[in-house]
């Protein structure tokens, strides 16, 4: 996946601004700057929660009928236990381009992990006071589990508890680190994160995995496997012969419930990903995206599609909601989710 530069963005100055936050959920204890990214993402997530602002939420009883009850059926067993369940797991997201990464004036080494600041830019969109029609806002953090947000909302006229739990990979921003002095820390957080997305896979109404598609090998929530002696990832004799993650994704979607929602946030998740999956989980609707491409493009459209499900959005305007910008209408599509 390629990664769109700071200098491309239009931040602003408050987006360089950051408070004191306690790490010690991630092992690395308290910093006074942001993480690697992390004002990258909070600047595209600002921006396309912008655009949702000002989009308007359907009445499924204003829709012709089979529009209607395509809408309906899509949401009847998501919304039969009055909760929504959201889980987003963010792959271990290594920016690896060979060499050293330098970013912000800083250098970070080989690879290094950007899950870390995506996770608490999605955090503080979710927690921010809502604007205009937007739900991606609004959000409590629950004082008992602090990567699980919730509220309330109204879908189709019913009262629902919207409960979005984010889960990341990495146990520090810095590879070298992860496979040393991290390394029994590392492993229990890959782990962990692997098994909350094939759990979730089973268990909740949308699942999303955003990440590398590692040619095929992913999603992937391990530290990135090389080439022996290079900093090369080892496509042709690792993910793309093994194919480890989505082999293990393939399983659990072989459970007798799969998740209705399930977003394939990674680069040409279509091509790698999507004609397994339906045959597998034919009721599940399925996002994904279309070639190589920048990370705003998957990262903005997982908001804008978690954003529909807490309004109840139907075909046309879910279509909409993960197609904002030019560059989503490009990359970004949907299967299976209203048909």
């Amino acid at each position: 996946m390629k990664m769109l530069l700071p200098s491309a963005l239009m931040l602003t100055a408050a987006l360089f601004t950051f408070t004191e936050k306690s790490s010690a959920a991630f092992g690395i204890g308290k910093r006074s700057a942001g993480y690697i990214y992390e004002t990258s993402f909070s600047s595209m997530g600002w921006r396309y929660l912008s655009l949702l602002e000002g989009k308007s939420t359907d009445d499924p009883n204003a829709l012709e009928s089979s529009k209607r009850n395509a809408c309906y059926k899509r949401y009847g067993t998501i919304l039969n236990d009055n909760t929504l369940d959201i889980r987003i797991a963010i792959g271990y997201f290594d920016w690896t381009t060979g060499s050293n990464v330098h970013y912000s004036g800083r250098s970070y080494g080989v690879s290094p992990s950007l899950d870390i600041g995506a996770y608490e830019a999605l955090k503080d969109l979710l927690t921010s006071s809502c604007g205009g029609k937007a739900r991606f806002c609004g959000f409590r953090k629950d004082p008992q589990n602090s990567s699980l947000f919730t509220r309330e909302v109204t879908i189709h006229g019913k009262r629902i508890l919207a409960r979005v739990e984010i889960r990341f990979s990495s146990a520090s921003e810095i590879l070298s680190d992860n496979l040393g002095k991290y390394r029994d820390t590392q492993s229990q957080r890959s782990r962990y994160a692997d098994d909350f997305f094939t759990r979730s896979l089973r268990e909740a109404d949308a699942v999303f995995y955003f990440g590398h598609a590692r040619n095929g090998g992913g999603p992937d929530f391990y530290p990135p496997v090389f080439v022996p002696g290079t900093n090369k990832l080892n496509y042709s004799g690792y993910y793309k012969a093994k194919r480890p993650g989505f082999n293990k994704m393939l399983n659990a979607l072989g459970s007798s419930r799969q998740a209705p929602v399930i977003g394939l946030m990674a680069c040409a998740s279509r091509d790698h990903f999507l004609r397994r999956t339906r045959a597998v989980a034919p009721n599940s609707g399925v996002i994904s995206s279309m070639d190589v491409l920048n990370v705003d493009y998957v990262y903005t459209a997982m908001i804008g599609a978690v954003d529909a499900l807490l309004r109840g959005q139907c075909q046309k305007s879910f279509y909409q909601s993960i197609r904002m910008t030019t560059g989503n209408q490009k990359y970004i599509t949907m299967d299976g989710m209203f048909e």
